[in-house]
Protein backbone atom coordinates (compact mmCIF):
# COMPACT_ATOMS: atom_id res chain seq x y z
CA UNK A 1 0.00 0.00 0.00
CA UNK A 2 1.02 3.41 -0.74
CA UNK A 3 -0.05 6.84 0.70
CA UNK A 4 0.81 9.96 0.56
CA UNK A 5 0.82 10.63 -3.10
CA UNK A 6 -0.39 14.21 -3.02
CA UNK A 7 1.94 15.77 -0.96
CA UNK A 8 5.04 14.88 -3.73
CA UNK A 9 6.61 18.56 -5.20
CA UNK A 10 5.97 17.42 -8.82
CA UNK A 11 2.79 14.90 -8.88
CA UNK A 12 2.70 15.13 -12.71
CA UNK A 13 6.15 14.23 -13.19
CA UNK A 14 6.23 11.27 -10.82
CA UNK A 15 3.27 10.06 -12.71
CA UNK A 16 4.62 10.51 -16.28
CA UNK A 17 7.61 8.03 -14.99
CA UNK A 18 4.93 5.31 -13.92
CA UNK A 19 3.83 5.35 -17.29
CA UNK A 20 7.03 4.91 -19.07
CA UNK A 21 7.60 1.82 -16.76
CA UNK A 22 4.37 0.54 -17.25
CA UNK A 23 5.45 -2.65 -17.96
CA UNK A 24 7.93 -3.20 -15.22
CA UNK A 25 4.99 -3.02 -13.09
CA UNK A 26 3.65 -6.34 -14.59
CA UNK A 27 7.05 -7.96 -14.54
CA UNK A 28 8.57 -7.11 -11.85
CA UNK A 29 5.68 -6.42 -9.21
CA UNK A 30 3.72 -10.13 -8.66
CA UNK A 31 1.24 -8.58 -6.45
CA UNK A 32 -1.26 -6.43 -5.81
CA UNK A 33 -0.74 -2.55 -5.30
CA UNK A 34 -3.19 -0.42 -3.36
CA UNK A 35 -3.01 3.29 -3.75
CA UNK A 36 -4.49 5.87 -1.37
CA UNK A 37 -5.17 8.73 -3.61
CA UNK A 38 -7.22 12.31 -3.18
CA UNK A 39 -9.36 13.24 -5.79
CA UNK A 40 -7.00 15.89 -7.63
CA UNK A 41 -4.63 12.64 -7.90
CA UNK A 42 -7.29 10.75 -9.28
CA UNK A 43 -8.37 13.39 -11.93
CA UNK A 44 -4.66 13.98 -12.75
CA UNK A 45 -4.01 9.74 -12.71
CA UNK A 46 -6.74 10.15 -15.75
CA UNK A 47 -5.43 13.06 -17.64
CA UNK A 48 -1.89 12.17 -17.16
CA UNK A 49 -1.74 8.33 -17.66
CA UNK A 50 -4.94 6.85 -19.32
CA UNK A 51 -2.68 3.39 -19.59
CA UNK A 52 -1.87 3.37 -16.45
CA UNK A 53 -4.92 4.15 -15.10
CA UNK A 54 -7.10 1.69 -17.42
CA UNK A 55 -5.69 -1.30 -15.84
CA UNK A 56 -6.51 -0.07 -12.11
CA UNK A 57 -10.09 -0.66 -10.27
CA UNK A 58 -11.13 2.35 -8.53
CA UNK A 59 -13.17 2.58 -5.15
CA UNK A 60 -14.64 5.83 -3.87
CA UNK A 61 -14.59 6.47 -0.14
CA UNK A 62 -17.45 8.87 0.12
CA UNK A 63 -16.65 11.18 3.24
CA UNK A 64 -19.52 11.98 5.54
CA UNK A 65 -21.56 14.95 5.26
CA UNK A 66 -21.00 16.58 8.40
CA UNK A 67 -17.14 15.83 7.95
CA UNK A 68 -17.53 17.64 4.80
CA UNK A 69 -19.40 20.75 6.60
CA UNK A 70 -16.94 20.95 9.73
CA UNK A 71 -13.71 21.31 7.41
CA UNK A 72 -14.85 23.87 5.74
CA UNK A 73 -15.85 25.57 9.01
CA UNK A 74 -12.91 24.59 10.91
CA UNK A 75 -10.88 25.98 8.01
CA UNK A 76 -12.65 28.83 7.79
CA UNK A 77 -12.33 29.46 11.68
CA UNK A 78 -8.81 28.54 11.61
CA UNK A 79 -8.07 31.23 9.15
CA UNK A 80 -10.43 33.80 10.04
CA UNK A 81 -8.41 34.11 14.03
CA UNK A 82 -4.95 33.89 12.37
CA UNK A 83 -5.37 36.81 10.21
CA UNK A 84 -7.02 38.76 12.15
CA UNK A 85 -4.84 38.31 14.84
CA UNK A 86 -1.87 39.11 12.93
CA UNK A 87 -3.03 42.40 11.84
CA UNK A 88 -1.50 44.59 9.65
CA UNK A 89 1.97 42.88 9.81
CA UNK A 90 3.83 40.08 7.94
CA UNK A 91 1.24 38.76 5.23
CA UNK A 92 0.77 35.42 6.48
CA UNK A 93 1.48 32.94 3.36
CA UNK A 94 -0.83 29.38 3.33
CA UNK A 95 1.95 27.32 5.08
CA UNK A 96 1.63 30.22 8.25
CA UNK A 97 -2.11 29.61 7.69
CA UNK A 98 -1.97 25.90 8.06
CA UNK A 99 -3.59 25.35 4.73
CA UNK A 100 -1.37 22.64 2.55
CA UNK A 101 -1.03 23.17 -1.35
CA UNK A 102 -4.14 21.24 -1.91
CA UNK A 103 -6.51 23.17 0.44
CA UNK A 104 -7.41 25.56 -1.80
CA UNK A 105 -8.68 22.45 -4.32
CA UNK A 106 -10.18 20.71 -1.57
CA UNK A 107 -12.33 23.13 -0.54
CA UNK A 108 -13.85 23.82 -3.79
CA UNK A 109 -14.50 19.63 -4.07
CA UNK A 110 -15.92 19.63 -0.23
CA UNK A 111 -18.34 22.17 -1.91
CA UNK A 112 -19.25 20.64 -4.93
CA UNK A 113 -19.83 17.52 -2.99
CA UNK A 114 -22.36 18.79 -0.83
CA UNK A 115 -23.86 20.82 -3.93
CA UNK A 116 -24.17 17.00 -5.35
CA UNK A 117 -26.11 16.01 -2.54
CA UNK A 118 -28.73 18.76 -2.51
CA UNK A 119 -27.07 20.78 0.83
CA UNK A 120 -26.88 24.32 0.40
CA UNK A 121 -23.98 25.93 2.89
CA UNK A 122 -25.48 28.63 5.38
CA UNK A 123 -24.69 31.96 4.20
CA UNK A 124 -22.28 32.55 7.37
CA UNK A 125 -20.33 29.37 6.37
CA UNK A 126 -20.49 30.67 2.91
CA UNK A 127 -19.19 34.16 3.36
CA UNK A 128 -16.13 32.35 5.34
CA UNK A 129 -15.59 30.04 2.69
CA UNK A 130 -15.28 32.55 -0.11
CA UNK A 131 -12.47 34.60 1.82
CA UNK A 132 -10.52 31.47 2.75
CA UNK A 133 -10.78 30.56 -0.87
CA UNK A 134 -9.38 34.27 -1.08
CA UNK A 135 -6.47 33.96 1.42
CA UNK A 136 -5.68 30.40 -0.37
CA UNK A 137 -4.87 32.10 -3.49
CA UNK A 138 -2.69 34.15 -1.96
CA UNK A 139 -3.69 37.73 -2.81
CA UNK A 140 -2.29 38.07 -6.09
CA UNK A 141 -4.38 36.66 -8.71
CA UNK A 142 -7.52 37.95 -9.64
CA UNK A 143 -9.60 35.15 -8.52
CA UNK A 144 -8.82 36.02 -5.14
CA UNK A 145 -10.32 39.58 -5.67
CA UNK A 146 -13.88 37.57 -6.90
CA UNK A 147 -13.67 35.27 -3.63
CA UNK A 148 -13.46 38.46 -1.87
CA UNK A 149 -16.04 40.20 -3.53
CA UNK A 150 -18.60 37.19 -3.14
CA UNK A 151 -17.51 37.16 0.79
CA UNK A 152 -17.85 40.97 1.10
CA UNK A 153 -21.90 41.01 -0.54
CA UNK A 154 -22.48 37.61 2.00
CA UNK A 155 -21.02 39.59 5.06
CA UNK A 156 -23.08 43.16 4.08
CA UNK A 157 -26.28 40.99 3.63
CA UNK A 158 -25.77 39.19 6.80
CA UNK A 159 -25.37 42.33 8.62
CA UNK A 160 -21.55 41.59 10.10
CA UNK A 161 -19.66 44.65 10.41
CA UNK A 162 -16.74 43.03 11.74
CA UNK A 163 -16.23 40.57 8.62
CA UNK A 164 -16.61 43.18 6.40
CA UNK A 165 -14.41 45.83 8.20
CA UNK A 166 -11.57 42.73 7.73
CA UNK A 167 -12.28 42.02 4.70
CA UNK A 168 -11.68 45.54 3.08
CA UNK A 169 -8.47 45.32 4.39
CA UNK A 170 -8.04 42.32 2.12
CA UNK A 171 -9.41 44.67 -1.34
CA UNK A 172 -6.82 46.81 0.60
CA UNK A 173 -3.81 45.08 0.50
CA UNK A 174 -4.92 43.84 -2.69
CA UNK A 175 -4.71 46.71 -4.58
CA UNK A 176 -1.60 47.52 -2.68
CA UNK A 177 0.28 44.69 -4.08
CA UNK A 178 -0.75 45.04 -7.64
CA UNK A 179 0.70 48.72 -7.02
CA UNK A 180 4.34 47.32 -6.26
CA UNK A 181 3.58 44.48 -9.37
CA UNK A 182 1.91 47.29 -11.90
CA UNK A 183 3.88 51.18 -11.19
CA UNK A 184 2.08 52.10 -14.18
CA UNK A 185 -0.69 52.01 -12.86
CA UNK A 186 1.09 52.92 -9.12
CA UNK A 187 -1.05 55.73 -8.18
CA UNK A 188 -4.47 54.25 -9.29
CA UNK A 189 -3.69 51.36 -7.35
CA UNK A 190 -2.71 52.90 -3.98
CA UNK A 191 -5.70 55.02 -4.35
CA UNK A 192 -7.97 52.10 -4.89
CA UNK A 193 -6.01 50.86 -1.68
CA UNK A 194 -6.67 53.88 0.57
CA UNK A 195 -10.30 54.06 0.21
CA UNK A 196 -10.18 50.07 1.65
CA UNK A 197 -8.49 51.08 4.13
CA UNK A 198 -10.41 54.09 5.18
CA UNK A 199 -13.43 51.71 4.94
CA UNK A 200 -11.46 49.43 7.52
CA UNK A 201 -10.95 51.58 9.76
CA UNK A 202 -14.21 53.38 10.19
CA UNK A 203 -15.40 50.08 10.23
CA UNK A 204 -13.71 48.96 13.02
CA UNK A 205 -14.58 52.25 14.69
CA UNK A 206 -18.31 51.83 14.20
CA UNK A 207 -17.94 48.68 16.54
CA UNK A 208 -15.95 50.46 18.88
CA UNK A 209 -12.86 48.14 18.38
CA UNK A 210 -10.06 50.29 19.04
CA UNK A 211 -7.64 46.99 19.60
CA UNK A 212 -8.23 46.35 15.84
CA UNK A 213 -8.10 49.94 14.43
CA UNK A 214 -4.54 49.69 16.39
CA UNK A 215 -3.61 46.41 14.58
CA UNK A 216 -4.60 48.17 11.16
CA UNK A 217 -4.14 51.73 10.89
CA UNK A 218 -0.58 52.04 9.91
CA UNK A 219 -1.53 50.58 6.40
CA UNK A 220 -3.72 53.14 5.56
CA UNK A 221 -1.00 56.03 7.00
CA UNK A 222 1.30 53.82 4.30
CA UNK A 223 -0.32 54.15 1.75
CA UNK A 224 -1.47 58.20 2.36
CA UNK A 225 2.39 58.79 2.53
CA UNK A 226 2.74 56.99 -1.00
CA UNK A 227 0.49 59.49 -2.37
CA UNK A 228 1.19 62.31 -0.22
CA UNK A 229 -1.91 62.93 1.55
CA UNK A 230 -0.30 64.74 3.97
CA UNK A 231 -3.31 66.74 5.77
CA UNK A 232 -5.11 62.89 5.85
CA UNK A 233 -1.66 61.48 7.16
CA UNK A 234 -1.60 63.95 9.99
CA UNK A 235 -4.78 63.00 11.45
CA UNK A 236 -4.04 59.35 10.78
CA UNK A 237 -0.46 59.35 12.54
CA UNK A 238 -1.89 61.42 15.35
CA UNK A 239 -4.61 58.71 15.81
CA UNK A 240 -2.19 55.53 15.73
CA UNK A 241 -0.39 57.54 17.72
CA UNK A 242 -2.37 57.10 20.93
CA UNK A 243 -3.47 53.83 19.99
CA UNK A 244 0.12 52.23 20.26
CA UNK A 245 0.60 53.96 23.30
CA UNK A 246 -2.60 52.55 24.43
CA UNK A 247 -1.96 48.92 22.97
CA UNK A 248 1.73 49.10 23.68
CA UNK A 249 3.03 48.55 19.85
CA UNK A 250 6.13 50.04 19.72
CA UNK A 251 7.08 48.96 16.52
CA UNK A 252 3.89 50.53 15.46
CA UNK A 253 4.28 53.74 17.27
CA UNK A 254 7.92 54.28 15.79
CA UNK A 255 6.32 54.17 12.68
CA UNK A 256 3.47 56.50 13.18
CA UNK A 257 5.65 58.98 14.35
CA UNK A 258 7.69 58.71 11.48
CA UNK A 259 4.49 59.74 9.63
CA UNK A 260 4.36 62.86 11.24
CA UNK A 261 7.90 63.61 10.75
CA UNK A 262 7.10 63.55 7.22
CA UNK A 263 4.11 65.44 7.46
CA UNK A 264 6.63 68.13 9.03
CA UNK A 265 9.11 68.05 5.79
CA UNK A 266 6.32 68.47 3.45
CA UNK A 267 5.32 71.78 5.67
CA UNK A 268 8.95 72.75 5.70
CA UNK A 269 9.19 72.40 9.19
CA UNK A 270 12.82 70.90 9.81
CA UNK A 271 12.71 71.61 13.53
CA UNK A 272 10.08 69.56 14.42
CA UNK A 273 10.48 66.88 11.48
CA UNK A 274 13.85 66.34 13.37
CA UNK A 275 12.81 65.96 16.38
CA UNK A 276 9.80 63.59 15.52
CA UNK A 277 12.70 61.55 13.67
CA UNK A 278 14.77 61.19 16.41
CA UNK A 279 11.66 60.69 18.50
CA UNK A 280 10.55 57.70 16.37
CA UNK A 281 14.87 56.01 16.49
CA UNK A 282 14.62 56.01 19.94
CA UNK A 283 11.72 53.76 20.34
CA UNK A 284 12.42 51.90 17.32
CA UNK A 285 16.14 51.20 18.75
CA UNK A 286 14.91 50.88 22.31
CA UNK A 287 12.53 48.04 20.91
CA UNK A 288 15.03 46.30 18.70
CA UNK A 289 17.40 45.90 21.51
CA UNK A 290 14.26 43.99 23.92
CA UNK A 291 13.75 42.00 20.65
CA UNK A 292 17.12 40.37 20.62
CA UNK A 293 17.85 37.81 20.74
CA UNK A 294 14.72 36.27 18.32
CA UNK A 295 13.48 33.18 20.06
CA UNK A 296 11.52 32.57 16.94
CA UNK A 297 11.59 32.37 12.73
CA UNK A 298 8.31 35.52 13.17
CA UNK A 299 10.42 36.78 15.74
CA UNK A 300 13.41 36.85 12.86
CA UNK A 301 11.68 38.08 10.51
CA UNK A 302 9.98 40.85 12.11
CA UNK A 303 13.46 41.48 13.22
CA UNK A 304 15.03 41.33 10.14
CA UNK A 305 12.02 43.64 8.50
CA UNK A 306 12.36 46.13 11.04
CA UNK A 307 16.47 46.40 11.44
CA UNK A 308 16.63 46.63 7.56
CA UNK A 309 13.62 48.16 5.74
CA UNK A 310 11.83 50.90 8.80
CA UNK A 311 15.30 51.71 10.64
CA UNK A 312 16.36 52.91 7.21
CA UNK A 313 13.33 54.86 6.35
CA UNK A 314 13.64 56.94 10.49
CA UNK A 315 17.24 57.52 9.08
CA UNK A 316 16.21 58.86 5.95
CA UNK A 317 13.68 61.57 7.25
CA UNK A 318 16.18 62.57 10.03
CA UNK A 319 18.68 63.03 7.24
CA UNK A 320 16.19 65.19 4.93
CA UNK A 321 15.33 67.36 7.83
CA UNK A 322 19.15 68.08 8.64
CA UNK A 323 19.28 69.01 5.30
CA UNK A 324 16.95 71.54 5.44
CA UNK A 325 18.36 73.17 8.34
CA UNK A 326 21.66 73.73 6.35
CA UNK A 327 23.66 70.65 8.79
CA UNK A 328 24.71 68.79 5.39
CA UNK A 329 27.69 67.00 6.70
CA UNK A 330 24.91 65.53 9.57
CA UNK A 331 22.64 65.29 6.88
CA UNK A 332 25.48 63.06 4.49
CA UNK A 333 26.23 60.50 7.84
CA UNK A 334 22.17 59.94 8.37
CA UNK A 335 21.90 59.03 4.47
CA UNK A 336 25.04 57.16 4.23
CA UNK A 337 23.75 55.15 7.16
CA UNK A 338 20.39 54.92 6.23
CA UNK A 339 21.79 53.13 2.83
CA UNK A 340 23.79 51.08 4.85
CA UNK A 341 21.12 49.75 7.01
CA UNK A 342 18.54 49.52 4.01
CA UNK A 343 18.18 46.04 1.66
CA UNK A 344 16.84 46.87 -1.39
CA UNK A 345 15.20 43.86 -1.71
CA UNK A 346 12.81 44.91 0.75
CA UNK A 347 11.71 48.21 -1.22
CA UNK A 348 13.39 48.89 -3.87
CA UNK A 349 11.81 52.13 -4.14
CA UNK A 350 12.70 53.68 -1.70
CA UNK A 351 16.30 52.71 -1.46
CA UNK A 352 16.53 54.30 -4.86
CA UNK A 353 15.11 57.36 -3.18
CA UNK A 354 17.84 57.37 -0.86
CA UNK A 355 20.82 56.99 -3.77
CA UNK A 356 19.11 59.84 -5.10
CA UNK A 357 19.57 62.05 -2.71
CA UNK A 358 23.20 61.01 -1.65
CA UNK A 359 23.84 61.22 -5.77
CA UNK A 360 22.12 65.08 -5.27
CA UNK A 361 23.49 66.22 -2.19
CA UNK A 362 27.06 65.08 -3.14
CA UNK A 363 26.71 67.02 -6.68
CA UNK A 364 25.45 69.51 -4.61
CA UNK A 365 28.83 69.84 -2.65
CA UNK A 366 30.72 69.76 -6.21
CA UNK A 367 32.14 65.69 -5.31
CA UNK A 368 31.38 65.13 -8.53
CA UNK A 369 33.29 61.32 -8.28
CA UNK A 370 30.65 60.07 -5.48
CA UNK A 371 27.58 61.78 -7.19
CA UNK A 372 28.71 60.02 -10.33
CA UNK A 373 29.69 56.37 -8.40
CA UNK A 374 25.66 56.85 -7.00
CA UNK A 375 24.13 57.47 -10.36
CA UNK A 376 25.94 54.28 -11.22
CA UNK A 377 24.57 52.38 -8.38
CA UNK A 378 21.15 53.56 -8.85
CA UNK A 379 20.97 52.07 -12.37
CA UNK A 380 22.42 48.86 -11.37
CA UNK A 381 19.54 49.00 -8.22
CA UNK A 382 17.23 49.74 -11.49
CA UNK A 383 17.92 47.27 -13.28
CA UNK A 384 18.10 44.60 -10.76
CA UNK A 385 14.17 45.22 -9.89
CA UNK A 386 13.38 45.63 -13.57
CA UNK A 387 12.49 49.59 -13.27
CA UNK A 388 14.11 49.95 -16.20
CA UNK A 389 16.14 47.85 -19.42
CA UNK A 390 19.88 47.53 -19.89
CA UNK A 391 22.34 49.49 -18.69
CA UNK A 392 25.23 48.86 -21.77
CA UNK A 393 27.36 46.49 -21.39
CA UNK A 394 26.95 44.52 -18.20
CA UNK A 395 26.96 41.32 -16.63
CA UNK A 396 23.13 39.89 -16.68
CA UNK A 397 22.06 38.63 -12.92
CA UNK A 398 19.25 37.03 -11.77
CA UNK A 399 16.72 39.78 -11.59
CA UNK A 400 15.69 40.45 -8.11
CA UNK A 401 12.13 40.41 -6.18
CA UNK A 402 10.56 42.25 -3.85
CA UNK A 403 10.65 40.45 -0.35
CA UNK A 404 8.36 42.90 1.69
CA UNK A 405 7.10 40.22 3.89
CA UNK A 406 3.89 42.47 4.38
CA UNK A 407 2.80 41.58 0.82
CA UNK A 408 2.39 38.27 -0.96
CA UNK A 409 5.45 36.89 -2.51
CA UNK A 410 6.00 37.46 -5.99
CA UNK A 411 6.15 34.56 -8.67
CA UNK A 412 9.90 33.99 -9.74
CA UNK A 413 10.32 33.78 -13.31
CA UNK A 414 12.41 30.83 -14.62
CA UNK A 415 14.27 32.61 -17.04
CA UNK A 416 14.33 36.20 -17.06
CA UNK A 417 13.60 38.42 -19.91
CA UNK A 418 16.98 39.37 -21.21
CA UNK A 419 18.29 35.74 -21.88
CA UNK A 420 14.62 35.16 -23.11
CA UNK A 421 15.46 38.02 -25.29
CA UNK A 422 18.92 37.23 -26.63
CA UNK A 423 17.47 33.89 -27.62
CA UNK A 424 19.07 31.92 -25.15
CA UNK A 425 16.44 29.26 -23.87
CA UNK A 426 18.13 26.89 -25.91
CA UNK A 427 21.67 27.29 -24.11
CA UNK A 428 19.92 26.97 -20.83
CA UNK A 429 17.51 23.95 -21.58
CA UNK A 430 20.91 22.31 -22.86
CA UNK A 431 22.75 23.19 -19.49
CA UNK A 432 19.76 21.88 -17.57
CA UNK A 433 19.84 18.76 -19.36
CA UNK A 434 23.37 17.74 -18.85
CA UNK A 435 23.24 19.04 -14.84
CA UNK A 436 19.92 16.62 -14.70
CA UNK A 437 21.92 13.33 -16.06
CA UNK A 438 24.03 11.70 -13.54
CA UNK A 439 26.60 10.93 -15.92
CA UNK A 440 27.85 14.35 -16.46
CA UNK A 441 29.62 15.23 -12.73
CA UNK A 442 31.49 17.83 -14.41
CA UNK A 443 30.67 20.27 -16.79
CA UNK A 444 32.94 23.22 -18.41
CA UNK A 445 31.65 25.84 -19.67
CA UNK A 446 34.29 28.12 -22.26
CA UNK A 447 33.63 31.02 -24.92
CA UNK A 448 35.89 34.54 -25.53
CA UNK A 449 35.30 37.45 -23.49
CA UNK A 450 31.72 38.94 -23.31
CA UNK A 451 29.74 36.32 -25.27
CA UNK A 452 27.65 35.80 -21.79
CA UNK A 453 29.13 33.26 -20.33
CA UNK A 454 28.39 34.48 -16.70
CA UNK A 455 24.56 36.20 -17.72
CA UNK A 456 23.98 32.65 -18.95
CA UNK A 457 24.68 31.33 -15.55
CA UNK A 458 23.19 33.53 -13.68
CA UNK A 459 20.37 34.97 -15.11
CA UNK A 460 19.51 31.83 -16.65
CA UNK A 461 20.80 28.68 -15.38
CA UNK A 462 20.59 29.63 -11.50
CA UNK A 463 17.39 30.99 -11.22
CA UNK A 464 15.65 27.59 -13.27
CA UNK A 465 17.65 25.68 -10.57
CA UNK A 466 16.40 27.11 -7.35
CA UNK A 467 12.99 26.43 -8.99
CA UNK A 468 13.47 22.78 -9.83
CA UNK A 469 13.71 19.21 -8.77
CA UNK A 470 16.65 17.74 -10.13
CA UNK A 471 16.32 13.51 -9.34
CA UNK A 472 13.33 14.44 -6.87
CA UNK A 473 16.33 16.78 -5.05
CA UNK A 474 16.42 20.51 -4.43
CA UNK A 475 19.24 22.16 -6.04
CA UNK A 476 21.40 23.86 -3.83
CA UNK A 477 23.86 26.16 -6.51
CA UNK A 478 26.85 27.56 -4.95
CA UNK A 479 28.32 30.45 -7.61
CA UNK A 480 31.67 31.33 -6.70
CA UNK A 481 33.66 34.39 -8.17
CA UNK A 482 36.56 34.61 -5.91
CA UNK A 483 39.80 33.02 -5.71
CA UNK A 484 41.90 34.57 -3.09
CA UNK A 485 41.86 31.77 -0.27
CA UNK A 486 39.01 30.07 -2.27
CA UNK A 487 38.86 27.50 0.47
CA UNK A 488 37.25 30.09 3.08
CA UNK A 489 35.23 31.56 0.82
CA UNK A 490 33.95 28.78 -0.64
CA UNK A 491 32.48 27.49 2.50
CA UNK A 492 30.75 30.92 3.28
CA UNK A 493 29.34 30.75 0.27
CA UNK A 494 27.50 27.21 0.62
CA UNK A 495 26.52 28.28 4.32
CA UNK A 496 24.69 31.24 2.71
CA UNK A 497 23.19 29.46 0.30
CA UNK A 498 22.15 26.50 2.72
CA UNK A 499 20.47 28.74 4.88
CA UNK A 500 18.23 30.74 2.03
CA UNK A 501 17.18 27.82 0.13
CA UNK A 502 17.34 25.35 2.81
CA UNK A 503 16.38 27.43 6.11
CA UNK A 504 19.37 25.19 7.31
CA UNK A 505 21.53 26.72 10.22
CA UNK A 506 25.22 25.91 8.83
CA UNK A 507 28.40 28.52 10.63
CA UNK A 508 30.32 29.61 7.74
CA UNK A 509 33.49 29.33 9.95
CA UNK A 510 33.25 25.85 10.75
CA UNK A 511 33.60 25.45 6.51
CA UNK A 512 37.09 26.85 6.49
CA UNK A 513 38.79 24.05 5.41
CA UNK A 514 38.14 21.66 2.41
CA UNK A 515 37.44 18.46 4.78
CA UNK A 516 34.88 20.65 6.35
CA UNK A 517 33.53 21.20 2.97
CA UNK A 518 33.99 17.81 1.70
CA UNK A 519 31.61 16.52 5.33
CA UNK A 520 28.76 19.12 4.73
CA UNK A 521 28.39 18.11 0.84
CA UNK A 522 28.14 14.17 2.16
CA UNK A 523 25.56 15.29 4.98
CA UNK A 524 24.16 17.16 2.12
CA UNK A 525 22.81 14.29 0.56
CA UNK A 526 21.62 13.15 3.50
CA UNK A 527 19.15 15.95 3.48
CA UNK A 528 17.85 14.81 -0.36
CA UNK A 529 19.99 18.12 -1.88
CA UNK A 530 21.94 17.80 -5.30
CA UNK A 531 25.15 20.50 -4.40
CA UNK A 532 25.85 22.35 -7.66
CA UNK A 533 28.94 24.17 -7.01
CA UNK A 534 29.90 26.79 -10.13
CA UNK A 535 33.19 28.30 -10.06
CA UNK A 536 32.95 31.52 -12.70
CA UNK A 537 35.44 33.80 -14.47
CA UNK A 538 37.98 30.52 -13.25
CA UNK A 539 40.60 31.98 -15.61
CA UNK A 540 40.72 34.15 -12.06
CA UNK A 541 42.03 31.11 -10.15
CA UNK A 542 45.14 31.25 -11.91
CA UNK A 543 46.34 34.64 -11.29
CA UNK A 544 45.98 33.90 -7.85
CA UNK A 545 46.96 30.80 -7.64
CA UNK A 546 49.99 30.46 -9.48
CA UNK A 547 51.91 28.08 -7.55
CA UNK A 548 52.34 24.42 -8.68
CA UNK A 549 51.01 23.36 -4.82
CA UNK A 550 47.83 25.34 -5.63
CA UNK A 551 47.00 23.82 -8.44
CA UNK A 552 47.27 20.41 -7.18
CA UNK A 553 45.00 21.32 -3.98
CA UNK A 554 42.16 22.46 -6.35
CA UNK A 555 42.71 19.27 -8.63
CA UNK A 556 42.43 17.24 -5.49
CA UNK A 557 39.51 19.13 -3.87
CA UNK A 558 38.17 18.61 -7.80
CA UNK A 559 38.51 14.51 -7.53
CA UNK A 560 36.86 14.26 -4.13
CA UNK A 561 33.95 16.27 -4.93
CA UNK A 562 33.29 14.66 -8.17
CA UNK A 563 33.21 11.18 -5.39
CA UNK A 564 30.75 12.44 -3.59
CA UNK A 565 27.18 11.11 -4.46
CA UNK A 566 25.19 14.17 -5.75
CA UNK A 567 27.91 16.63 -6.24
CA UNK A 568 28.02 18.69 -9.57
CA UNK A 569 30.97 20.81 -10.21
CA UNK A 570 30.53 23.65 -13.48
CA UNK A 571 33.78 25.45 -14.32
CA UNK A 572 33.21 28.46 -16.80
CA UNK A 573 36.13 30.15 -18.10
CA UNK A 574 37.64 32.52 -21.05
CA UNK A 575 38.93 29.53 -24.25
CA UNK A 576 42.62 31.01 -24.23
CA UNK A 577 42.47 29.60 -20.53
CA UNK A 578 41.12 26.21 -21.01
CA UNK A 579 44.46 24.56 -22.05
CA UNK A 580 45.32 25.04 -17.98
CA UNK A 581 42.89 22.76 -17.41
CA UNK A 582 45.00 19.76 -19.25
CA UNK A 583 47.39 20.41 -16.17
CA UNK A 584 43.99 19.34 -13.52
CA UNK A 585 43.90 16.80 -15.91
CA UNK A 586 47.22 15.09 -15.13
CA UNK A 587 46.96 16.02 -11.41
CA UNK A 588 43.68 15.13 -10.74
CA UNK A 589 43.35 12.04 -13.22
CA UNK A 590 39.73 14.35 -14.19
CA UNK A 591 37.59 13.72 -17.02
CA UNK A 592 35.67 16.85 -18.92
CA UNK A 593 32.13 17.26 -20.11
CA UNK A 594 32.71 19.77 -22.48
CA UNK A 595 29.70 22.11 -23.39
CA UNK A 596 30.58 25.27 -24.89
Amino acid sequence: MVWGLESVADIDKLLVSMSLVLDEFRKNFHFPILLWIDQEVSRKFIRLIPDFENRTSLTVFETPTQELIDFIQQTSESVYQKVLESGAGIFLHNADLGLAESTYQELLDSRQELASRGISLEPELEAGLEFVLGRAADNYEEIALDHYQRSLELWQKLNNPLRVAHTNYYFGLWWRFYAVKHRAEKNMACEKACSYFQKLIEGFEAINRPDLVAKFINAWGEVLQTLERWDELEAVANKAIELHKTYSYPFRLARAYNFLAEVELAKSNYKQAKKLSQTALEIFNKTLNALSPQTSEKDKIIFDWEKYSRLGRYLFSLAKAEKGLGKIQSAIDNFEQAKNTTNPKYNPEFYIDILTKLRNIYYQQTEYLKAFQFKQEQQKIEQLFRFQAFIGANRLGDRHQNINPALPKLNHRNITQEIAALGRQYDVKKLLERISRPEYKLIVIHGQSGVGKSSILQAGLIPVLEQKLIDNRDAVVVLQRVYVHWISELGQRLAEQLQITQNLAVNSESLSSAEAIFSQLENNDKFNLLTIIIFDQFEEFFFENSEQRDKLEFAQFLQKCLNIDYVKIVLSLRSDYIHYLLEFNRLGNLEFSELF
